[in-house]
């Protein structure tokens, strides 16, 4: 769906036009314009903070295979604060145990969706490749903010789910990836350095 706005080129009028303002509520505009926006934003930023809240059973998808990880030996990586061409790529269906940089030390790739004081945050770069054109969740323990970025830009979430009331992940967000494509993980807003991180594929 495009955000962009279509207006018929050709209108008859046979009465006397009304002035716009009359003709159109501003209270209308205002609606139509939120109506537009929550439609043209990311899918986590469209949940009801209602559908957030709930322990680690409520999840409405299947995250046995990520509750499962958790309990796996951890592997250690420490995020890049900048882009790294010669950065070692990060593993799938692993627990990663990560070591983020205050956020502001990082060369962030893209303006964050959301802001976050930098100066009591943390935040990070991941290498990422996929092995088959799919769609992979990414879920955190804690509650930081989520971007993928590819060569053409902002990949946008296909979903979100969170659970506030969950002490193993707090949140799941899936991505539509393609092989042998550089993709970028961005982590920001971070509240502690040493978040736990799966990156594994939608079922």
């Amino acid at each position: 769906m495009t955000c962009g706005l279509s207006v018929p080129l050709e209108f008859h009028y046979h009465l006397a036009p009304v002035p716009t303002c009359e003709r159109v509520p501003m209270r209308s505009v205002f609606a139509f314009v939120l109506l537009i926006a929550s439609v043209c934003a990311p899918a986590d930023e469209r949940a009801p903070e209602s559908d957030m809240q709930g322990g680690c059973d409520t999840y409405k998808w299947n995250m046995t295979r990520e509750f499962n990880l958790l309990h796996a030996t951890p592997w250690m990586l420490t995020a890049q604060q900048a882009r790294d061409d010669e950065a070692r790529w990060t593993p799938l269906d692993r627990r990663l145990e990560l070591t983020l940089a205050p956020q502001a030390q990082v060369r962030l790739l893209t303006q964050p969706g959301r802001s976050h004081d930098a100066t009591s945050s943390y935040a990070g770069l991941l290498k990422v490749i996929v092995p088959r054109t799919s769609t992979y969740r990414i879920s955190a323990n804690q509650r930081l903010w989520i971007e993928v970025v590819g060569p053409d830009g902002v990949v946008k979430s296909s979903k979100f789910q969170m659970r506030t009331g969950c002490d193993k992940l707090v949140k799941s967000v899936a991505f539509a990836l393609e092989p042998d494509v550089v993709y970028w993980v961005q982590l920001t807003g971070s509240p502690v350095p040493d978040p736990v991180l799966l990156i594994t594929l939608d079922r």
